[in-house]
């Protein structure tokens, strides 16, 4: 084996190591929503409110895991590249794929609305706190760390994508 095939052979290992932090980061994420609901029935069980009662609410919540569950669909299938495009992260249009031409973290986006839509529909005040809590610690905590990973792997490309693409939230 060349000297060459080597070095490439090790990069490419080192950016699966990358992906797969990346996951793990999303996956924290899905689990802290979760939570955040689940702590949010629970001490709406505790303290009820009916806030979200009406009808208004229990539509927009469902249209909200509707969107927010179609969004994060989006978003996962447009990352899963078949083998033959691994090397194209080179590209600088790499990253303006699907949803993410218009919001740097459609997943976590997609998340929080879906969180928040079942806050609506299960007339949980409390859940809806935690969500906009966890979406806040998802945000400084999650994604900060996952732009700090791509942007180690990626350097002036993402660094470019990140000044072009904003978050939505």
């Amino acid at each position: 084996m060349r000297e060459e095939e080597k070095i490439e052979r090790a990069k490419e290992r080192e950016r699966a190591k990358t992906v797969g932090v990346i996951h793990i980061l999303l996956f924290h994420t899905y689990i802290i929503f979760l939570g955040a609901v689940i702590l949010g029935v629970i001490f709406d069980q505790i303290f009820h409110f009916d806030l979200f009662k009406s009808l208004t609410f229990q539509y927009l919540g469902i249209v909200m895991i509707l969107w927010g569950s179609i969004l994060v669909y989006w978003a996962q299938s447009t990352t899963s590249q078949p083998k033959s495009e691994v090397g194209k992260e080179r590209d600088t249009n790499f990253f303006y794929r699907g949803p993410y031409k218009y919001t740097r973290n459609p997943t976590n986006l997609g998340l929080t609305m879906m969180s928040l839509g079942l806050g609506f529909l299960l007339n949980s005040l409390f859940s809806i706190i935690f969500i906009v809590i966890t979406y806040l610690i998802s945000r400084f905590i999650f994604i900060k760390k996952q732009d700090k990973i791509l942007v180690e792997r990626y350097g002036d490309v993402f660094t470019e994508y990140k000044k072009r693409v904003k978050d939505w939230l």
